[in-house]
């Protein structure tokens, strides 16, 4: 079953909106005998159904926090919670996130995740009906949970990050074992809050990006704007700490000058050095009304030696895109092939116009490192997603061996569809093309889910907690 989750809000906006911010809707393709049938459902968060009980939108949004306004709203926030309008916002009792990012499969558990609250899990049935179980308590847990965390194939086990914006620890660190108990979980410290959206894994490293893309509430009022704001002026850095770690002073930071990372392709460990690749951007700016290529990100290389106590980056890309991804069976390992979602460059709103491979390997002195293109014609769609051929990696021919799935939609048509593309030939017909019986908005992250997969499902699950 091919899945993708995104933000669309339930109610319509009645102010500022932000992309960032609908409440999350999960839309699943299942195949099966050459045929397929579609479900979308909103994941049934705390915040949506208090909004569902009020009838309208009662919680701030992420778009109305700019300026002197913003801090109105804020102000306006807290009486809500006085007055008993809002329940439950605290993180630990019911959160109020909105579960619209990416979705991951793990210990028998299907999870929408969203990085300001708790894991959502969802429940799959065979005909390809999704439905929300509730949201999970992990453990003694108590900050939100990752978007984007990683599964390391060899020992099962799931690591993931949090961070807060407004209090310590600005970033915790945690593993969850392969039953989906906890096993680890600890602060590391870092001097300013800044957005840590995603991670990577390596045989025996956790590499961490503290960018400076930092929270400062101040801004609202100084510069009039939102209250997340890059600051070129600090340094970015790049920590490894030991898979081994029990404590977040076990971690070495690599210090680069200014950048952002949204999200991260892969890492390993090769020749003593570590070696990470991921689409950076020279200036972020989450204000501006329309984009601009200065914005765009592109394909770089990054090389840490623990050794010598260096860092390194270098652009191997000029394609500029985002969503980058792998095989999955690549995960901190040595990988060849990554493939981004193509931005058009000329368009304010950014919309995704393709997807591009890229050979890793590809000598520096060559410089561009993308050898094959996807556009869709007429179309514009989101994150592709490499699904493997086999469900056992042995059988592939090669890592990339697979398809790239992704949903489009046509705006002269008002038509969405999946399209399915080889990721070895990038041959521009798709293989597959299902017609999907109304409009996909653009979203976020996907995934795909195997027969066995919804068959082993874990239900209801791990310490879930209702609504109150």
């Amino acid at each position: 079953m091919y899945m993708r989750n995104g933000s669309n809000p339930y109610y319509e906006p009645y102010a500022s909106f932000h992309w960032f911010e609908g409440d999350g809707m999960v839309h699943a393709t299942r195949i099966k005998d050459s045929h397929a049938s579609y479900c979308n459902h909103f994941v049934r968060t705390h915040k949506l159904q208090e909004e569902q009980r009020a009838g309208f939108p009662i919680y701030a949004k992420f778009g109305d926090q700019e300026g002197l306004r913003g801090v109105f709203v804020a102000m306006l926030e807290l009486l809500k919670q006085k007055t008993g309008i809002l329940k439950g916002v605290p993180v630990p009792e019911c959160g109020n996130g909105t579960a619209n990012t990416s979705l991951v499969y793990h210990a028998g558990r299907l999870l929408a995740l969203h990085e300001g609250d708790l894991p959502y899990q969802l429940k799959m049935l065979c005909e390809g009906v999704v439905s929300t179980v509730g949201r999970m308590a992990v453990g003694d847990w108590k900050i939100p949970f990752t978007a984007h965390p990683k599964l390391d194939k060899t020992t099962g086990n799931l690591h993931f990050i949090g961070y807060n914006i407004d209090k310590q620890p600005y970033l915790q660190y945690g593993v969850l074992s392969p039953n989906g108990s906890l096993l680890k979980a600890f602060p590391i410290n870092v001097s300013f809050p800044s957005m840590f959206h995603d991670f990577a894994i390596t045989e025996h490293y956790a590499v961490f990006m503290h960018m400076p893309l930092v929270f400062d509430p101040k801004a609202m009022i100084q510069h009039n704007t939102l209250p997340i704001i890059y600051r070129p002026e600090l340094p970015s850095r790049i920590g490894l700490l030991p898979l081994t770690a029990t404590s977040g002073d076990e971690i070495t930071w690599y210090e680069l000058p200014s950048f952002y990372v949204f999200h991260i392709a892969n890492a390993w460990e090769e020749g003593g050095v570590v070696k990470m690749y991921a689409c950076q951007s020279d200036k972020v700016d989450l204000n501006a009304a329309s984009f601009s290529e200065d914005m765009g990100s592109r394909m770089t290389e990054y090389v840490i030696d623990p050794k010598l106590g260096t860092a390194q980056r270098r652009r191997i890309s000029e394609v500029i895109g985002d969503f980058p991804i792998v095989n999955p069976f690549m995960y901190g390992k040595p990988t060849r092939y990554a493939y981004t979602a193509i931005t058009d460059t000329q368009d304010p709103a950014a919309q995704v116009k393709g997807v591009a491979k890229f050979d890793l390997n590809t000598p520096a002195a060559q410089k561009e490192a993308a050898v094959a293109t996807i556009e869709y014609e007429g179309a514009r769609g989101g994150e592709a997603y490499f699904v493997p051929r086999y469900q056992d990696a042995q059988k592939c021919d090669g890592e990339d061996d697979g398809f790239l799935m992704v949903y489009v939609h046509e705006d002269a048509t008002v038509t969405s569809y999946l399209n399915v593309y080889d990721a070895k030939t990038m041959n521009p017909e798709p293989l597959a093309q299902v017609k999907l019986p109304q409009r996909v908005p653009h979203g976020f992250h996907s995934t795909w889910v195997w027969a066995d997969q919804i068959k082993e499902q874990i239900l209801p699950g791990l310490q879930l907690q209702s609504s109150k």
